[in-house]
């Protein structure tokens, strides 16, 4: 086992604002390295918030590209490569990069970053326009195929989240899971605990049900038995969560992520 932390930057959903709560985000830090658990819209600003500094990250890794989950590269990117003079890591399953990927408009760089990031820089005296290499080492990532991120063992798995839009969740060190967005499946929560995952972090909303079944209720996901439902920490919810819904959730055996929350393992 692989001793590594893993850091909330925030635990809210794509509306989220501050002071309330971040989208949610998380920082991985293993083997002395710290990398970002999706980088979203919030994510420079939570880090400025809570004084962690952009060059102390040395990567990324992201679920899918929704804009709380991917669109605060451009600042990150932008931060390391003209002010720290640092090319990031990027961590990207296969879906999202045209070379890999037959699914149209999943590109990272064409379909979320190129139109803001790309630019005209010199070298050796010479005019270039920018690429996503340019700002980052591409580690291209596959379902099933187990990786490491600077020594912690990964794996990622696909989850439905939106139609036609490719979403994964990702596995640490062979014992921790981080779902991001996903529509219910208890043959994916069972699937995971199969293989020994013992604690797995997965989102929700506490409302009323959500258009287009794209995330997951607390009604669908509090049907798991108990002894699952302890092993499940809650996060991805509405700023407007009551502190009601919350120990209610907890009465049933739940965890619930909150924004600056670390937890060990």
């Amino acid at each position: 086992m692989t001793q590594f932390s893993l850091q909330f930057l925030g635990t809210g959903n794509a509306w989220s604002k501050p002071p309330v709560n971040y989208n949610t985000n998380a920082i991985v830090r293993a083997c002395g390295h710290a990398w970002l658990l999706d980088c979203g819209l919030l994510c420079p600003l939570a880090l400025h918030d809570r004084n962690i500094p952009i060059h102390d990250i040395d990567g990324a890794f992201i679920t899918h590209l929704h804009g709380d989950h991917a669109l605060g590269l451009e600042e990150f990117f932008f931060q390391s490569f003209f002010a720290c003079q640092k090319r990031q890591n990027l961590w990207l399953p296969h879906a999202f990069s045209r070379k890999h990927s037959p699914i149209e408009g999943s590109d990272l760089w064409d379909n979320c970053l190129r139109g803001s990031m790309e630019t005209l820089i010199y070298q050796d005296g010479k005019p270039r326009i920018t690429t996503l290499h340019d700002y980052a080492d591409i580690h291209i990532v596959m379902p099933q195929q187990p990786f490491d991120i600077f020594g912690l063992p990964c794996e990622i798995f696909p989850v439905i989240h939106t139609p036609q839009k490719p979403a994964f969740g990702i596995i640490l060190d062979n014992r921790v899971a981080f779902t991001s967005d996903c529509t219910f499946s208890q043959k994916r929560i069972e699937t995971l605990l199969d293989r020994n995952v013992s604690l797995i972090f997965h989102e929700v909303y506490f409302s009323a049900p959500y258009p287009h079944a794209v995330h997951t209720s607390i009604d669908e996901i509090a049907e798991l038995p108990e002894d699952i439902r302890k092993l499940i920490v809650l996060m991805h919810y509405a700023d407007d969560t009551t502190k009601d819904a919350f120990a209610s959730a907890r009465k049933l055996g739940f965890q619930i992520a909150t924004p600056g929350m670390t937890f060990d393992f």
